[in-house]
């Protein structure tokens, strides 16, 4: 491939990239003006091809890969991770629409719980070609940021009347504790991109860890307030997490579609 064609090629995703957002924001705002019944039922609908988008990429990664060095192992754990919050998600939408229960706290909560030291052990594996360019300096600020983010989290959403039980509390309590977590890695990752470590298509993967973060973090808070409802604005963010998670996976497959671990050898190919 040309240098043209890799320009012209990040061009044509960067669009659609932009215009993928861009559609998932209005169909939000729409769903936000629709009765509860249909918002709802348009948000959890939303949350079938997108995941699923991220699923089948990350299954085609894997397969190129085959297994062979760190790099196909780390996407082998992606697709376990994609597998994992797809399955959740659908258990969601069944809770909420099927069954009219609440799917907080529920069967989901499993599987998201267990997708995050999966994408936590991918993101470490994701950093490796680029781990001359991270310094101590780098981890530790991103370490400092992640725990000021938990310390934060634990003071705004804790209630001492909450009606929430001990379970239910000491569940909302490990996403924080998991998030802080995986937004290490992921801050590195971004901090990159700013530093033109890395090109924006391969930081995309952090990115859209760091908006899990931040709609994790709204999440709790309005769940520990009985102010969240399917289709809330912070549901966006979940959103469009996934579709950064699957142009992340795709512009990889474009980049490496017929090499395995040549690519991440050449620092080169991620700027």
């Amino acid at each position: 491939m040309t240098d043209l064609q890799r320009l012209l090629e990040k061009i044509r995703l960067h669009k659609f990239l932009f215009l993928s957002l861009l559609a998932t924001g209005i169909i939000m705002l729409i769903a936000n003006l629709l009765p509860d019944d249909n918002r709802t039922l348009l948000t959890d609908l939303l949350y079938v091809p997108i995941p699923a988008s991220v699923l089948v990429l990350s299954i085609l990664m894997a397969l190129r890969f085959k297994m062979s060095g760190k790099h196909g192992k780390a996407w082998v754990v992606f697709v376990i991770f994609a597998a994992s919050w797809f399955s959740a998600e659908q258990i969601w939408l069944v809770y909420e629409l099927i069954f009219n229960i609440d799917p907080w706290p529920s069967v989901a909560d499993f599987f998201y719980i267990l997708g995050y030291p999966l994408l936590f052990v991918f993101s470490i594996l994701y950093l490796q070609p680029v781990k001359k360019a991270i310094s101590k300096k780098l981890v530790i600020s991103s370490s400092l940021i992640s725990i000021s983010l938990l310390i934060f989290t634990f003071i705004l959403a804790y209630e001492p009347d909450s009606s929430e039980n001990e379970f239910e509390i000491a569940l909302a309590a490990s996403y924080p504790i998991l998030d802080a977590i995986i937004l290490c890695p992921a801050l590195i990752g971004v901090s990159l991109f700013f530093r033109g470590e890395v090109s924006f298509l391969w930081s995309l993967m952090c990115i859209a860890i760091v908006l899990n973060v931040i709609g994790d973090t709204g999440f709790l808070m309005l769940n520990m307030t009985d102010s969240y409802y399917t289709g809330h604005p912070i549901d966006l963010l979940y959103s469009w997490a996934y579709i950064l998670f699957a142009f992340g996976v795709y512009s990889h497959i474009r980049i490496f579609q017929s090499r395995i671990d040549e690519p991440y050898e050449n620092a080169s190919e991620l700027r």
